[in-house]
């Protein structure tokens, strides 16, 4: 079995029945167990072949899916002891160094809008609803467009939410 997410042959089985990759830490898979006797396993081989076929149809999929770009997006990295995506690794760093760019993301993080979004993408928002001029100063290192950015905002919000949230970052005084 191969982790789906960083290519590592590496598998274990932990103590709490799951299956992780020791590479990047990613759980694969939990295996339930039953009280049932080793008779009673053997009398039913469906379960536990049932199991592996799940595992094998689940990465199968994934392979479909993804192809040969499977681990192009997920690569991560081990930053202060979390695993960040290299792409969001700059964006990371800003946030870490500026006070006013980690209460800018942390106001965009809980926003339920934009829950799935990178935090590389999650912090341009919100420099670019905060401050166009600091948007764009940014933007070349944070590695997203300006026609992103106001996609993904007419996208996910509407107008007046959009002026909510703006005037929301304004009274934060974050000069």
């Amino acid at each position: 079995m191969e982790c789906p997410y960083c290519g590592s042959t590496e598998i274990i089985w932990d103590s709490k029945g799951e299956i992780v990759c020791a590479n990047c830490g990613s759980v694969l898979d939990r295996v339930y167990t039953t009280s049932t006797t080793y008779e009673e396993q053997v009398a039913q081989p469906s379960i536990q072949y049932g199991l592996f076929c799940k595992i094998a149809k689940r990465e199968r999929e994934f392979k479909k899916m993804f192809g040969r770009n499977a681990g192009r997006w997920r690569k991560t990295v081990i930053y202060n002891g979390a695993h960040v995506r290299e792409t969001s690794l700059p964006a990371t760093k800003l946030i870490e160094s500026n006070e006013k760019f980690l209460i800018i993301y942390d106001f965009i993080n809980n926003l339920p809008q934009f829950k799935t979004k990178t935090i590389k993408n999650k912090l341009a928002i919100g420099l670019y609803l905060f401050d166009k001029k600091i948007f764009e100063k940014y933007r070349r290192q944070l590695g997203v467009s300006e026609k992103y950015i106001k996609k993904l905002l007419t996208t996910e919000l509407k107008t007046k939410d959009r002026t909510k949230i703006q005037e929301e970052l304004k009274k934060k005084r974050l000069d």
